[in-house]
């Protein structure tokens, strides 16, 4: 690799800012970039244990040129900027590769078909070029795309409800969660786990219920294992319609755990999962029927349908996610600990407003009323206190759309002891179709602090593939406000936010944690890419 140093001669922007609230700490420097970085991207960023601060930047690759450039921007511990480097290094090749997956699916694109809910494996072969000149794999062309039966197929018609595999992308077999028709008149239909493989064979296992079933939800964990977890509900005249039954199963078709557990209400519906430390949790929400599920609720089928445009996956999650805009009467936390149902709450919604909290400076934060909601981050204490936190969704012309912030922060026993709400900055239509990422990260003297990365749509290009191909869109820009939480008086104490509204973060790289310093750094630009921008919140 060939390098050549220069000391930048360009002035260094320093904002400093102290909060007096707690001890925390922020800090915002600003570095000029040079004419090659302000057509380049944010390649890299790296903190050594020292505190160093390198950010590095990839420039415009040239197709004819062997080599690409970077540079890199140099910050000491302090964010004093300490100078720019550039540096070369040879452009790589590798060879071409065929490129397989497998995707199961329901309906299809014509009207014959796309309301169909029957399942269908689908086989797609790709070969795989380097493109040198721009240093990234590209799709040389489809060598075959085919609808295919596997070679064992045992003749039933299957409805497909969801579909999950390895995060390991070398691993292509299919795990499906399906249903189909029986002869049993206690069980007129039964669910089964469908395992595809890449020799195309199907192995089919009956769950075995014990009767009609709905399925509640279904997702998969990010163990080790990828295990995948199915709520299901009892239809009217299956016993008691309020005794569901949990199931966890491995990729390979294994049983985990199955448990039968009383659900806080006879028809709960499940919006959101979440896993931590070994334990698993599901946030749920039931109204005022003390009817069957299956009567009050559709059931969850997630899978992708191709030919589907609407709000939902297909027709059945078109009915789920309607159903689930319902406004609610009850907030429900539910706790698996391995088999068991450790913890089972209920919350009603009119107990929100009078445990609502906000902090000042905010404008147009909302009291949860029931309307249906997108958990974005769920976060247990050392104390084992629970922040669900999330936004208010809906449904406009241009599809699902993200509103104010919520958080509900509950005891041990899953009781409520606050509603925080933030509005969120910017309101414009195209930033309303973005999540806004949050975190949890822990404070000293019983604080933690609640990072909120404010989503701005901005009209541009989101990679440099987009830019070379000259394909605009709409993608989000992030700038960071944080709010520190009182644990023991849940209160909100302080708000503050990084960057001014001028500087906004790559939706890659979105801050970096040093949990021994208790510190966040941030990495950003101003729009017209001029600028280098660095926050740093001491926690």
């Amino acid at each position: 690799m060939k390098t050549k140093f220069i000391i930048s001669v360009t002035i260094l922007f320093l904002i400093s800012a102290f909060s007096t609230l707690r001890g925390q700490e922020l800090k915002e420097v600003v570095q000029p970039l040079s004419a090659d970085a302000t057509k380049g991207f944010l390649n890299t960023i790296d903190i050594d244990p020292t505190g160093t601060l390198r950010v590095t930047y990839k420039m415009k690759v040239k197709k004819k040129s062997d080599d690409i450039s970077y540079e890199d921007y140099s910050f000491d511990k302090d964010l004093k900027f300490t100078g720019s480097q550039q540096a070369q290094e040879p452009k790589s090749t590798y060879e071409d590769y065929e490129r397989t997956s497998y995707i199961a699916y329901v309906g299809g694109t014509t009207s014959f078909d796309v309301l169909s809910m029957k399942l269908k494996i689908f086989k797609i072969v790709q070969l795989m070029t380097w493109d040198r000149a721009h240093q990234y794999y590209e799709v040389k062309k489809t060598i075959s795309k085919e609808d295919i039966k596997p070679k064992n197929d045992d003749g039933k018609v299957y409805m497909g409800y969801a579909s999950y595999n390895s995060r390991d992308p070398k691993n292509t077999d299919l795990l499906v969660l399906a249903k189909a028709d029986t002869k049993d008149k206690a069980e007129s239909q039964a669910f089964y786990i469908l395992l595809f493989n890449d020799k195309l064979e199907l192995k089919s296992l009956p769950l075995r219920l014990g009767g009609d079933y709905s399925l509640v939800y279904s997702g998969q964990l990010n163990d080790e294992n990828d295990n995948v977890i199915m709520i299901f509900a009892p239809r009217e005249g299956t016993g008691d319609i309020a005794e569901y039954i949990y199931l966890q199963y491995d990729l390979t078709g294994n049983e985990v755990y199955r448990s039968s557990f009383k659900s806080p209400a006879s028809a709960m519906i499940v919006t959101d999962m979440a896993e931590n430390a070994g334990n698993v949790y599901f946030i749920g929400s039931s109204s005022k029927s003390n009817k069957a599920y299956e009567d009050v609720f559709s059931e969850y089928a997630p899978i992708f349908n191709p030919g589907n445009t609407g709000a939902g996956a297909n027709k059945v999650d078109l009915k789920w996610q309607k159903s689930s805009e319902a406004t609610m009467e009850n907030l429900h936390l539910l706790k698996f600990t391995g088999n068991e149902l450790a913890m089972a709450s209920t919350t009603p919604t009119k107990a929100f407003k009078e445990k609502f909290k906000t902090v000042k400076g905010d404008k147009g934060a909302s009291v949860y009323k029931g309307k249906k909601f997108n958990v974005t981050k769920f976060h247990v204490t050392p104390d084992e206190e629970y922040f669900v936190a999330g936004q208010l969704v809906g449904m406009e012309a241009i599809g699902k759309v993200y509103y104010d912030l919520i958080c509900f922060h509950l005891d041990k026993q899953g009781n409520l002891r606050a509603q925080y709400g933030l509005g969120r900055s910017s309101e414009d239509k195209k930033s309303e179709i973005f999540k806004v990422p949050q975190n949890f990260y822990p404070g000293e003297n019983g604080t933690i602090y609640w990072e909120v990365l404010d989503a701005k749509g901005i009209k541009g290009y989101d990679s440099f593939a987009d830019a070379y191909n000259g394909v605009p869109t709409f993608y989000p820009q992030y700038f960071p406000r944080i709010v520190a939480i009182n644990l023991k008086d849940a209160e909100m104490t302080s708000l503050h936010q990084l960057g001014g509204g001028k500087y906004f973060l790559n939706q890659k790289f979105t801050g970096i944690y040093n949990k021994e310093k208790r510190c966040i750094t941030y990495i950003g630009r101003d729009l017209k890419y001029k600028n280098l921008w660095v926050g740093q919140a001491k926690l």
